[in-house]
């Protein structure tokens, strides 16, 4: 859900200048956000999962539990969750230059519930068996998880810039004609 708000929220930056008379680029603009959303965004949920699976479940379950195909499914579906939003978001206000914000902020609360429902447990670092067995636990903040998570935000963050700048140059060059 969260991947669907950046991609609802990507939109929402260039809604304005996307709703002008120019030549369709709307095909275009969907592959910047895939692009962000499979080379950005999917794989910083695998990177995540990969490093601390039990922490990534929120220690609910083991994730030596679960299926093996399950986290790859989940990465690819956070990968293509950010052109979904952007192309939903797009198709809801064909025609129309304001931005409907149910399409980002939605998604966003629905994204974010589970981390602030959960976030006693994120704020921890271990395994499965360490956070019940209430052994060997770390803080969030300044553990290496910790300073993972910062760097994947900081680099999401540089990328949806990088991917907002394509966007801002699409729309230069269909508002020239070129």
């Amino acid at each position: 859900m969260i991947g669907f708000a950046l991609g609802a929220g990507l939109f929402w930056s260039v809604a304005r200048e996307l709703a002008r008379p120019i030549r369709p680029i709307s095909g275009p603009a969907v592959l910047i956000a895939a692009v962000l959303g499979l080379c950005a965004y999917a794989p910083a949920v695998a990177l995540v999962i990969s490093a601390e699976p039990d922490w990534a479940y929120a220690y609910v379950i083991a994730a030596d539990q679960l299926p093996r195909w399950l986290s790859p499914c989940l990465v690819l579906l956070a990968g293509i969750g950010v052109p979904t939003g952007f192309a939903a978001a797009l198709r809801a206000s064909r025609g129309r230059p304001a931005f409907n914000q149910a399409w980002f902020w939605l998604p966003l609360v629905l994204g974010l519930g589970p981390l602030l429902l959960f976030a006693r447990r994120l704020g921890l670092q271990g395994t499965f068996e360490q956070y019940h067995g209430d052994f060997g636990v770390q803080l969030l903040v300044g553990g290496p998880l910790g300073y993972l998570l910062l760097w994947l935000l900081l680099a999401l963050a540089g990328a949806t810039w990088l991917a907002r700048r394509c966007l801002d140059f699409l729309v230069l060059g269909g508002a020239d004609g070129s």
